[in-house]
């Protein structure tokens, strides 16, 4: 959360990243009022600040609509390459899903979203569009989310579940609060989260948290499949472990 009483940042800089988050999700284009409701400015500032990062080409302007162009990539670059996404990360996501034979993704916090940073794909598996690099999950309905938060620090965790509506995205979805944290125990006794159903109806999501140095959480690795499509003995411990292999590879470049 922004504090706008600090007199070391900048508003303007907040707002102008503002306007690019306003791109979010299905808002691929957007007209300049629209742009200026979705992030809670009077047209006449938000047009300076669309118009700024169109002249430094993060913006493409055609019949009244805004898009972002590729060039907003170069935004996350120093953080792919930092992290050695696309040489250590991929290459494990790539060796699991191969041993798995499922799609295997990496998402990491972000506020109170997981946001999938990394992803091995494998053409002929069942996957979701919505499972992409750079697409978010909620943390609470889903596998991922869980596999995060069960190993938060206290104070972290009970600020993310307060923050956040227990919203029923399908009927199986668990909405209550202390039947979810006994959810979160489970999963933080077991070391992995498994949902069913709970964010998309009629599938199912395994995650395994991915720990850092001094066994601080930075993520999860995940698959998705159909529910069904695998017995409890085949996911625990076969599944599990596999995932809690590529776990602890990843971990370990960090």
């Amino acid at each position: 959360m922004l504090n706008e009483n600090d007199k070391e940042i900048s508003l303007t800089f907040a707002k102008g990243l503002s306007v690019v988050l306003a791109f979010e999700g299905n808002d691929r284009s957007l007209s300049m009022t629209e742009i200026a409701k979705k992030v809670n400015l009077n047209r006449a500032v938000t047009r300076r600040l669309v118009r700024t990062l169109e002249q430094l080409g993060y913006v493409s302007y055609d019949r009244g609509r805004y898009e972002l162009t590729p060039r907003i990539l170069r935004l996350a670059q120093g953080f792919i390459e930092g992290r050695g996404i696309s040489q250590l990360i991929q290459p494990i996501l790539r060796q699991s899903s191969q041993d798995i034979g499922e799609s295997v993704s990496f998402a990491m916090l972000d506020d109170q979203d997981a946001v999938y940073v990394a992803h091995s794909f494998v053409p002929s598996k069942f996957t979701l569009n919505m499972v992409t690099v750079g697409s978010r999950a909620p943390l609470l309905p889903t596998a991922v989310g869980r596999a995060i938060l069960a190993f938060l620090n206290d104070s972290k965790k009970e600020e993310i579940i307060s923050s956040e509506q227990f919203k029923a995205y399908t009927e199986k979805t668990e909405t209550n609060h202390d039947r979810f944290l006994k959810l979160l125990n489970a999963v933080k006794e077991k070391r992995f989260s498994f949902a069913e159903s709970e964010y998309v109806e009629g599938v199912s999501s395994l995650a395994v948290p991915v720990f850092g140095s001094n066994f601080r959480v930075i993520g999860a690795v995940s698959i998705i499949f159909p529910s069904g499509t695998y017995t409890a003995a085949e996911i625990e411990p076969d599944l599990v472990n596999k995932l809690k292999r590529c776990a602890a590879d990843i971990g370990g470049t960090f």
